[in-house]
């Protein structure tokens, strides 16, 4: 398609992303970060509680080390990255406990939503933000190691 072909009224995408968006940068603003982190992080146990038990009827133990594994993917796919579990070593239940985990909890911060007023009756629903989750991951990995240290 040639330039002549394009109305006037379109905008062109390339353009846009040279000049920046003029649409307002609208992110959701998390009122209460440590009470939503306390939130996020309770639902994150959840269902870590719920995969360590069903790994136990396996024989496996969803430890510390297996744990970490999940959370390094979580974050490295936060933060852009492919996400990938370093399961070398481990056996293939061991594995299918662990890629089970992550593949529930990698689709988390798009099942999480805030409400944004956008009107006198409408609201809209975003997902979490990468950072947030990113920070949320931080605090379970805190919470974990202060648990196994005691």
């Amino acid at each position: 398609m040639l330039n002549d072909d394009i109305p006037a009224t379109t905008k062109p995408l390339f353009e846009d992303l040279q000049m920046g968006s003029p649409l307002p940068d609208d992110k959701p603003e998390i009122v209460n970060r440590k009470a939503e982190a306390k939130r996020v992080i309770n639902r994150i146990s959840g269902i870590i509680l719920e995969h360590r038990e069903a790994s136990l009827q396996l024989n496996v133990v969803l430890g510390w080390n297996e744990l970490s594994i999940v959370i390094n993917a979580l974050r490295d796919h936060a933060q852009g990255g492919q996400g990938i579990l370093q399961l070398a070593g481990l056996d293939e239940i061991q594995a299918h406990c662990i890629n089970r985990l992550y593949e529930e909890l990698v689709e988390e911060p798009s099942n999480i939503l805030y409400s944004t007023p956008t009107g006198p009756s409408t609201t809209r629903y975003d997902s979490m933000e990468p950072s947030f989750w990113i920070e949320c991951l931080d605090l379970l990995e805190n919470e974990i190691l202060k648990s196994t240290s005691n």
